[in-house]
């Protein structure tokens, strides 16, 4: 999917700017809302860094896409409505707004998050007030046999952590599959099943996936702020969001057609063409939009308006690491 730097559109005559158009896809940047790019970590001979790409042919760049402004050696590992949380070495964490180069530090927590442990982080924020935001951490904190966990949380309104033990049984939670949605945080865990805590609350829960979610599958917020959940079958991208008493409803689906022979390039339309079956990735926009790993190439894909863009690496190796691939969407936001 190599496009040009003009845009185009295929539109059979149809009104591009009307998302119920039905059948026609068009190539474009993506409006306000949509998701402007991706985070993720190069390996150059010095360190592993931070590097961002952004979707589209004429793409809103940021200031310091490097993030060079934060101390050094830190790891990017979520986003919410424009602000990052970042990670560092020795419990320190900090949260900043790329567009403004704007960042604040996190007071350490009472009990440090030792390094070489993978606690699941979400920055949870909210669109009508994002610079108000907890940074939530799901740490193991067992001992002996079974394994517990505990929620770790910092709330900007406070300037406080405060710890909450996890009351659910114990069951493995994918660590970098954490997302945030209406004020909540999300992770997926290995019995296909997702944990929900509310930092306001202290509220914790535990609901199914979608039906069917054995195999690639992963968590975004999307369409007004509503988790969802992008699942892959052998013959579809399917989009589910979660309504009233946890229960999913199947919003659309992309058709996919796995099994294309070498030199064979998906350019946009419907089935998705590929030689391997597409991989969500975690995703956060205002429109109903997903972010899908297709042959080694990352594309956005809209449901509704059926735009379709492609990450700009320009020249970046990210590495392979698809887990820690972090959506981002640029909002006015101040830290």
């Amino acid at each position: 999917m190599e496009f040009d730097d003009g845009e185009w559109v295929i539109t059979d005559g149809a009104d591009v700017g009307d998302p119920a158009t039905d059948g026609d896809w068009v190539v474009d940047n993506g409006d306000e809302g949509a998701v402007a790019g991706v985070f993720f970590h190069v390996v150059s001979t010095a360190a592993r860094r931070p590097a961002y790409a952004p979707f589209g042919s004429h793409p809103r760049h940021l200031p310091d896409p490097a993030l060079s402004f934060l101390p050094p050696a830190v790891s990017v590992r979520s986003s919410s409505h424009g602000l990052v949380l970042c990670r560092g070495a020795w419990s320190s964490y900090y949260v900043c707004n790329p567009a403004t180069a704007h960042w604040t530090p996190i007071p350490r927590p009472p009990r440090p998050h030792p390094f070489l442990s993978s606690p699941a982080l979400v920055l949870v924020s909210r669109p009508d007030s994002p610079s108000l935001f907890h940074l939530v951490c799901l740490l193991e904190s067992g001992t002996g046999g079974a394994t517990a966990y505990r929620f770790d949380t910092f709330s900007s309104a406070t300037g406080q952590w405060r710890s909450d033990p996890a009351p659910f049984p114990t069951d493995a939670i994918v660590p970098r599959s954490g997302v945030s949605a209406a004020g909540v945080a999300y992770w997926r865990t290995a019995s296909l099943a997702v944990l929900a805590y509310d930092p306001a609350t202290g509220a914790t829960r535990i609901f199914p996936a979608p039906p069917g979610c054995g195999g690639e599958w992963q968590l975004g917020e999307a369409g007004g702020g509503r988790l969802c959940c992008a699942r892959v079958t052998d013959s579809a991208v399917e989009i589910y969001a979660l309504g009233p008493s946890d229960r999913w409803t199947l919003l659309g689906l992309f058709a996919v057609a796995a099994g294309a022979e070498d030199g064979e390039k998906w350019e946009g339309g419907e089935p998705i063409l590929c030689r391997e079956a597409p991989r969500p990735l975690r995703f956060e926009s205002a429109n109903l939009e997903v972010v899908l790993w297709v042959d080694g190439r990352v594309v956005a894909v809209d449901l509704r308006s059926r735009w379709v863009r492609e990450l700009r690496l320009d020249g970046l190796a990210p590495g392979p690491e698809e887990e820690e691939y972090v959506a981002h969407v640029l909002e006015p936001t101040s830290c």
